[in-house]
């Protein structure tokens, strides 16, 4: 299966955009800079995709543009981006949520030795659009603190740093997977 990892950056804080680093502590705009940091880390990696896109807060054409580049037969979508569900430091590195045609067994295995938490339905995103036009979609969100559209918020790199390792064990485990397999989709014959 083609994985592809879409990754936006907000458009809704203009030129003010920023985000300093001191004492483990990545603080500033962190929806979704923080997101960027994680799958920068991927960038280079054999066999991944990664698609950056905009304007997620309004008409998601950004991911509308990526979609209609794929086919939901045989793409699934890591979508990558930020939750204030759970604060940073707690037990959870990060959340998985807003996931679509992936059995949740198969993204325990994919990310087993990391601390996450499964969210069933999480906040509008970029993966509801890859939901609706029937693509395979797993959300990874890093923590942040402060709230989602502030300028000041906080994710702690170390959440960031293992975002993009999770990022590459779902992409490494999904990969080799067929579509009917990731959803255990069995066809009955009539």
């Amino acid at each position: 299966m083609r994985v592809v990892i879409s990754c936006h950056f907000d458009t809704v804080f203009g030129p003010n955009a920023s985000m300093e680093i001191f004492n483990g502590v990545a603080d500033g705009a962190t929806d979704n800079i923080a997101g960027l940091l994680a799958v920068a880390q991927l960038i280079g990696e054999p066999d991944l995709e990664i698609q950056f896109t905009e304007d997620e807060e309004m008409h998601m054409d950004g991911a509308r543009y990526v979609a209609r580049e794929h086919s939901a037969d045989d793409t699934a979508f890591l979508v990558v981006d930020v939750t204030d569900s759970v604060k940073p430091g707690k037990k959870y590195s990060f959340t998985v949520e807003n996931y679509a045609g992936i059995q949740e067994k198969h993204i325990r295995k994919a990310l087993a030795g990391f601390r996450f938490k499964i969210v069933k339905e999480g906040t509008e995103s970029e993966a509801w659009l890859y939901k609706e036009l029937g693509f395979t979609v797993i959300e990874v969100d890093i923590p942040v603190s402060g709230g989602i559209h502030n300028l000041h918020g906080g994710a702690r790199v170390e959440d960031i740093l293992v975002v993009g390792k999770s990022l590459k064990a779902l992409a490494d485990y999904i990969r080799p997977m067929t579509r009917a397999q990731l959803s255990d989709y069995q066809k009955v014959e009539v």
